[in-house]
């Protein structure tokens, strides 16, 4: 399994990025996913990472730098998926290491994430690798 960083987008990995995105359990629209993905990963400020078994995506993380007025700066981990037929072999783990080298090259020295309350598993797995809960949150939002 190896771990690149993704610096230009064609359609087969698309493809594979919205396949991956739906085990997450977000339906996604191939072209916005396609265009959003290559605004991403051409922004300074982004990283996206994919695990891939030969030519095969497995898994991907997308961490962004966090500019906030009230805290000082800090990446997060935006999305993280594995491929629930590659599970259980460190890719995860290994998706987060890249991005907390990434974090360290720019110059950042916390990493955080959100997850899903409904997500226990997930929970079970971030403890493991050394994040700490430090609140909980409500998330509101309104179309406009």
């Amino acid at each position: 399994m190896e771990i690149f960083k993704l610096q230009s987008l064609n359609l087969s990995d698309a493809e594979q990025l919205t396949a991956l995105s739906v085990q997450l359990g977000y339906g996604n629209d191939f072209n916005l996913l396609f265009e959003r993905t290559k605004k991403i990963i051409e922004t300074a400020d982004n990283c996206v990472f994919v695990a891939k078994s030969g030519d095969k995506i497995v898994g991907w993380i997308h961490g962004f730098i966090a500019l906030r007025i009230e805290t000082p700066l800090f990446v997060e981990i935006a999305g993280l998926v594995v491929s629930q037929d590659f599970r259980k072999q460190h890719i995860g783990k290994n998706l987060i290491n890249a991005v907390k080298e990434w974090s360290i090259s720019v110059g950042i020295y916390k990493v955080r994430l959100r997850c899903n309350v409904i997500r226990t598993e997930s929970h079970k797995f971030y403890k493991n690798l050394g994040f700490e809960q430090n609140k909980q949150q409500m998330v509101f939002e309104m179309d406009i």
